[in-house]
């Protein structure tokens, strides 16, 4: 007995020694990195008030390491904290303002350990704070669209030249919502008064100028504002405002409108402040371009000063204005947006608005799919994620580790998408009655949404087996075509199967 008591002591003591020495050579490791904050609205978000507690913890931080804290704001990584402040503790805790990422995102911080004297990031690990959609009671809503403009200049509107300063400030905001700027004519048609800007996403509340355009036979501005569903199209709300049109139009446009009387005496009529004309050529070049390329677009026009051009990309309600130009004959080189994954289309219309031609340039896809042949165009290579897959009594359900997405593919091709802030918050399964000898009920997020969601129990039925983790193999597909590719993703099954699933279908396809 003391022998084996030697021998085990002797052992424990090697391990230590062999731990002492493996943790003089290991690189720092983030153990933690939480958020007191588990889910914000994005009122709250856009507020800029609300904080949070940033906890984390690391082993193995020396001197030759530093922490370094940032948020994502547009496009880009943002310190959370200057170089020149106080520097953040091994393991520690920081109260933290919010800042709204200006994009479609949550809030979302990076804590990264770095060498100092490389600036080589050695680890990093990354907390989200999801939107809290349930928190919305209400449907989206537009409190204000106004301006001070009491009228619009009849020679700025007919040059182009009028910009109206309005104010706005909408609420209930989903997270995929975004804000449109159009006019609308009084034949029902409507078009863009964005001027360009480099970013999407348009604040809940703000202010900034709207260029209106001139249409003969209009005789006032009628502006709107609308919240759209980015990814669905849906229209939220909308609210408009009326500007009437001072000073004088065209000869033409106001002899039509008079109403009839006996022929006055001969008068000197003034010469038309923009007469009307029509598109003699309108080309965009080359007609297939690479992702981001570049496109030259050329235009002559007769009997009109100048043309505004606008690029749309399908199933995207935003239209970016390209080209704003004074002069009846040119050309211009502009980008295809980063986001059109398969045309553009480019719609130019003369200053008067009476004339208007398109141009469509096609958009080749860079990627494969990892499978074979698909529909639609991917959004870039396939990759590996960790999975679970749950099979049931009437299909199966399949959650994915780098987004938590859980998709549930219904026996008879229906599908459903669940995010994790649909299903993070919602109760875990109570059964009411016990499973068959051979079935059971599913746990966690799986179980969490076959409770929960309307119709998901009944349609799936009981699991047939325990959850079984696998790495899978998930493609997306780029959605901006007319019409929309079949599925969403591709995603690979613990067998090989590649199964095709979005927009409420899935099947196999490989």
């Amino acid at each position: 007995m003391k022998t084996r008591l030697l021998v085990l002591l002797l052992v424990v003591t090697l391990l230590a020694a062999g731990q002492t020495v493996s943790a003089s050579t290991t690189r720092p490791t983030i153990v933690t990195f939480d958020s007191s904050l588990k889910t914000i609205t994005l009122a709250e978000a856009e507020a800029g008030e609300a904080t949070t507690t940033l906890t984390w913890h690391t082993v193995g931080l020396t001197e030759e390491y530093r922490l370094a804290l940032h948020t994502y704001v547009l496009d880009d990584w943002e310190l959370v904290f200057p170089d020149d402040t106080t520097p953040l503790e091994a393991s520690g805790a920081r109260v933290v303002t919010i800042r709204h990422p200006l994009n479609f995102g949550p809030p979302t911080f990076l804590l990264s350990i770095v060498r100092s004297d490389s600036n080589q990031i050695v680890d990093q690990r990354i907390v989200v704070i999801p939107y809290d959609t349930a928190a919305l009671t209400e449907p989206p809503a537009v409190a204000d669209f106004s301006t001070e403009v009491e009228e619009i200049d009849a020679a700025a509107l007919i040059s182009g030249e009028a910009r109206v300063m309005v104010a706005w400030e909408v609420l209930n905001r989903v997270p995929t919502a975004n804000l449109v700027f159009d006019q609308v004519f009084s034949d029902g048609t409507s078009t863009s008064v964005e001027l360009p800007r480099l970013y999407l996403w348009i604040p809940s509340k703000g202010e900034g100028p709207v260029a209106p355009v001139y249409r003969a036979g209009e005789e006032s501005v009628v502006l709107r504002l609308r919240v759209v569903d980015v990814v669905a199209g849906t229209v939220y709300a909308e609210e408009t405002l009326e500007l009437p049109i001072s000073g004088a139009l065209p000869a033409a446009e106001t002899e039509a409108a008079a109403p009839e009387k006996a022929e006055p005496a001969p008068q000197p009529q003034p010469e038309p402040a923009q007469p009307t004309g029509g598109v003699v050529s309108f080309t965009a070049t080359p007609q297939v371009v690479d992702p981001g390329g570049a496109v030259t677009l050329a235009w002559d026009v007769s009997g009109a000063r100048g043309v505004r051009i606008e690029a749309a990309v399908p199933q995207m309600t935003a239209v970016q204005t390209v080209v704003d130009a004074q002069a009846p004959q040119g050309s211009a080189v502009v980008t295809v947006p980063s986001y059109a994954a398969y045309s553009v289309t480019y719609t130019l219309r003369t200053l008067d608005g009476a004339a208007a031609a398109t141009a469509v340039v096609q958009v080749r896809c860079p990627f494969t799919f990892f499978f074979g042949q698909g529909d639609g165009c991917p959004t870039g290579p396939a990759v590996n994620v960790g999975a679970s897959y749950q099979a049931f009594e009437r299909g199966h359900m399949i959650w994915r580790s780098d987004t938590n997405e859980i998709y549930v593919h219904f026996s008879d091709g229906s599908a459903s998408i669940f995010l994790e802030q649909d299903y993070a918050n919602l109760p875990e399964a109570v059964l009411s009655e016990a499973p068959p000898l051979d079935r059971q009920a599913p746990d966690s997020g799986f179980g969490k949404v076959w409770a929960n969601a309307p119709g998901v129990r009944e349609k799936l039925g009981w699991a047939l087996d325990d959850e079984q983790g696998y790495t899978a193999r998930v493609q997306r597909v780029a959605p901006t075509r007319v019409p929309r590719p079949q599925f969403a993703l591709y995603i690979t099954l613990p067998g090989g199967e590649v199964v095709g699933s979005g927009y409420g279908s899935w099947r196999i396809v490989g």
